[in-house]
């Protein structure tokens, strides 16, 4: 289904802005569409009794039209007029898990329109635990009909940022309540029958399910085959960003404690390694056979010591790692799957390996969800791209600040070119915050100078031609003399050439570790780039001064490749990551 932009700016409002909460609730009962936040996944709502309201969901998705939507109360008491039937089963439901991360599909009454339930008689009405949840469908009047709020097919949103990464422009308004609890959709059982029947795993487990409906185990089972979906998540492939997911499966029998800075026993060396075994092999095996490939893993805190253990610093260079916790706790995995995936994805990996359960409760619902993320590619997922221009959401007002210098001969051509291109990458991704804190900002800049430099200077007219042929304008260069001043004030240094890094670290050997050329860098990542006789083709870029204008355009396609292809890596250097 199309998407159309609505509005120039989707509205952000806190939990606790009482007026903020009236309006988005008075829009939404008037027609618009408002995301809030439950305990399990961010919601995206629409008045469940209002068709046309209902329709606009699907469009902000890009949602296919056969796939049913939940029902959303505040109270109990709601229930009688969406449905036309309860049965015992239903009742037992209700009374013991509402409110609460569970779904239950009834019979539906006349006033749900059709589009809500994709055609069914059936009807998932869903009462949520979470205080700003309630507090809003409350301020509704209405009972909300809300998929999660991500663009269809991409992994479920937790933070208010996630969905205003989606959603910004084509929603109303999006109430931020904070992370949320589960991480995972709601259980969704079939109540229409005489034993329940699970449609969609999650936190309430088939053992609560049974001892709440009084059955002996074994007398419900999860729906398979081809029959029209009851329940979201049924049909198309869902929670899947953008890279390939691949699912490194858990040791069986194997359990670690690390304390920080410890000795390590040699038999929790030995755990240790059959946890983290399976990533590292992976990763080496994706690296060996492309050397530009960047991986992702989503795994405990085990198999990121390991790694580091291993000092292979090429290796480590490839690698994003999103942290869950202890690598045998599956219910934080679960909490921080999608928000995993989605920083996973925010960080360009072409790849991500990512935990893997086995067992019959949390662990189930979350293999639902990871399965359907390493599913085909291409089986009703949106081909719009999922990134968009973020919203700065940060938890408060810490901002931290840094920078890239590049360095030439002059500063009228490759400095200025690299500096030019770097900008526009950061612009392109932005925002970011710190990789060991994503609550603090980060805002990061670049600059360029010259070793031999005058101050003041124009660009070279050949390279400002050469780069506006390719989307880059330095028109308004003017050239900066390279000194310790403007040394001092960046976090990291890249010279054009092997020799002008030298000297720099010959005048200012306290740069060491924070000056680097460009082939350096590169190489340092093992980013190379070989014949076919297998020997390394030289990076550097020669300053293409004095000659003609075709080799000016060759210089500046080749230095925006090399740049491109370091931008990822900068960012990590530097301890920062989009958000």
């Amino acid at each position: 289904m199309d998407r159309i932009k609505k509005y120039d700016h989707t509205k952000l409002i806190k939990n606790n802005d009482k007026e903020g909460l009236k309006d988005a609730a008075e829009h939404l009962n008037k027609g618009e569409v408002v995301a809030f936040p439950t305990e399990t996944v961010y919601g995206l709502g629409a008045n469940a009794l209002d068709a046309e309201a209902v329709d606009k969901i699907f469009e902000a998705k890009g949602r296919p039209g056969d796939n049913p939507l939940i029902v959303h109360i505040d109270n109990k008491g709601q229930i009688a007029d969406l449905v036309s039937e309860i049965t015992p089963i239903a009742q037992k439901l209700i009374d013991a898990f509402m409110p609460g991360p569970i779904t239950v599909i009834m019979k539906k009454s006349d006033k749900i329109p059709s589009n809500v339930t994709a055609g069914l008689d059936t009807v998932g009405i869903r009462m949520p635990i979470n205080r700003v949840a309630n507090e809003f469908i409350s301020l509704c009047k209405c009972p909300v009909a809300a998929p999660s709020a991500n663009l269809s097919g991409s992994p479920s949103p937790t933070r208010a940022s996630h969905v205003m990464n989606d959603m910004n422009g084509y929603i109303y308004a999006i109430v931020d309540g904070g992370e949320s609890d589960f991480g995972l959709e709601s259980t969704v059982v079939d109540a229409t029958g005489e034993t329940p029947v699970v449609l969609r795993p999650g936190a309430i487990t088939k053992a609560q399910i049974e001892e709440a409906c009084l059955l002996k185990a074994g007398e419900h089972t999860s729906v398979s085959g081809n029959e029209a979906p009851k329940a979201p998540g049924m049909k198309y492939r869902h929670y899947a960003p953008s890279a390939d997911v691949e699912i490194i499966d858990f040791p069986k029998g194997v359990d670690i404690k690390i304390k920080k800075d410890e000795e390590l026993t040699e038999e929790q060396q030995r755990a240790l390694f059959e946890i983290a075994k399976p990533y590292i092999m992976r990763a080496k095996e994706a690296l060996a056979s492309d050397p530009f490939k960047r991986i992702g893993i989503f795994c405990g805190k085990e198999v990121k010591d390991l790694f580091e253990m291993l000092k292979d610093n090429i290796l480590l260079s490839h690698i994003e790692f999103f942290i869950y916790g202890k690598a045998s706790d599956v219910y934080s995995a679960s909490h921080c799957l999608f928000d995993g995936l989605r920083t996973l994805d925010d960080q360009k990996v072409d790849l991500i390996l990512a935990a893997g359960f086995e067992g019959d409760g949390m662990e189930e619902a979350y293999m639902n969800r990871l399965r359907k993320a390493a599913g085909k590619k291409g089986e009703g997922v949106s081909s719009e791209s999922f990134s968009r221009k973020r919203e700065k959401l940060y938890d408060h007002d810490n901002v931290a600040t840094l920078s890239v210098l590049f360095v030439c001969k002059n500063n009228r051509a490759l400095s200025a070119a690299a500096e030019s291109i770097f900008r526009k990458l950061l612009v392109a991704e932005e925002p970011y915050c710190l990789s060991d804190d994503r609550k603090v900002g980060a805002e990061v800049y670049s600059e360029s100078a010259g070793i031999y430099a005058m101050d003041g200077e124009n660009a070279d007219s050949k390279m400002i031609s050469a780069l506006k042929g390719i989307g880059y304008d330095i028109s308004f260069h003017k050239t900066t003399k390279a000194g310790a001043s403007v040394y001092d004030r960046n976090d990291i240094i890249i010279a054009m050439r092997d020799e002008q890094a030298v000297e720099i670290l010959k005048a200012f050997p306290d740069l060491e570790g924070r000056v680097f050329s460009m082939a350096s860098y590169l190489a340092s990542k093992g980013l190379v780039m070989k014949d076919d006789k297998g020997r390394v083709i030289s990076l550097s870029i020669p300053d293409p001064e004095g000659e003609n204008e075709s080799t000016y355009a060759h210089t500046a396609k080749a230095l925006e490749a090399w740049i491109k292809i370091m931008f990822p890596y900068l960012l990590k250097d530097l301890g920062i990551m989009r958000t």
